[in-house]
């Protein structure tokens, strides 16, 4: 069993990777990691409901739909209801956590029956040290020998709601207390809840075009970035704070591998910057930084208030194409 299970440092070597740098390569690094140690023949840590007694008296060979062991797999949950189904790299890592029975199980099987798992998100690897959500698209693409993620740079727009936006990243228009306030920044602290002002009070506040980055909590997105837009006093200060806004939000996106964001249109409210000179800079830099990082894959959303909002940004780009 241990040399069926040793190989999988480099997974675990992967997974640390992508935790230190993020990026579509590191994640294919790990998708590549998976890919070669199936080929190996090598085995996963499943923990499992029954005690270890039932586990050991089961006929050979009994299996479910799946085509893995007729067990009951322990499950955990994400802050957003979602469940995933549960592997450990070692025993090692499984011993990280609660103790609970468990098998070793060929890899390949395990991530054959993933693609087939009608509630379950996918596997959570290693949810007791350095954590990777494999979800069933990413396994179903590791498993043909496709790109983990395909690379692909958009810039989009949406109009509506951003706290209701399902996508990894919300960017908030703070204040530089990040303790809530008005419009956009105090929409998202109300559809976030009270655990997002507590994480913010940690932060000790923010400067003016800097960006800094807590969980979503109760929002669909995953995470939150939180810039400090300038006020509007005309002045060419103002318009490299604003892109700065978006420059380090993106960056700080990118260092933890995100790969989908959504600004509001920044200083645009009490703030008064026109809205028009504030669209233009915004879409600049999304345009330069996804020309800098063009193998990285990120969706660019700018979510827009109301239609007047979007029609500037349609404006802007119909200007400068």
């Amino acid at each position: 069993m241990e040399d069926r299970l040793s190989g999988n440092r480099i997974i675990e070597d992967a997974i640390a990777a992508l935790h230190e740098k993020g990026g579509v390569q590191a994640l294919e690094n790990v998708a590549e990691a998976f890919r070669k140690r199936i080929e190996e023949g090598a085995d996963l840590v499943i923990p499992v409901m029954q005690p270890e007694a039932e586990v050991k008296s089961m006929r050979p060979g009994r299996q479910n739909s799946n085509g893995l062991p007729d067990l009951r797999l322990q499950q955990m949950q994400g802050e957003d209801g979602k469940r995933w189904n549960v592997a450990f790299t070692s025993l090692e890592e499984a011993n990280k956590g609660q103790k609970s029975t468990t098998v070793t199980i060929p890899m390949e099987n395990v991530l054959k029956g993933a693609k087939d798992f009608k509630q379950e998100e996918g596997i959570v690897i290693n949810p007791f040290g350095k954590m990777f959500l494999f979800s069933k698209e990413m396994i179903a693409r590791t498993l043909v020998g496709e790109k983990a993620v395909p690379v692909e740079n958009k810039i989009l727009f949406d109009i509506g709601d951003i706290t209701k936006m399902d996508i990894e990243c919300i960017v908030n228009a703070a204040n530089s207390s990040l303790l809530g306030g008005g419009g956009v920044d105090g929409a998202i602290h109300r559809a976030a809840g009270k655990e997002l002002l507590e994480e913010c009070r940690e932060l000790h506040g923010c400067k003016t075009g800097q960006a800094k980055i807590t969980k979503g909590y109760r929002l669909k997105a995953k995470h939150i970035i939180h810039t400090v837009g300038p006020v509007y006093h005309g002045k060419e200060s103002d318009a490299q704070l604003l892109a700065a806004c978006y420059q380090n939000s993106l960056e700080l996106a990118r260092e933890h591998g995100i790969h989908s964001i959504a600004f509001p249109a920044i200083s645009t409210g009490i703030y008064g910057y026109p809205k028009e000179e504030a669209a233009t800079i915004a879409l600049a830099v999304a345009a330069g930084w996804i020309a800098q990082h063009k193998d990285y894959g990120m969706v660019i959303v700018f979510s827009c208030f109301d239609r007047e909002t979007y029609e500037i940004y349609q404006k802007v780009l119909k200007e400068n194409r």
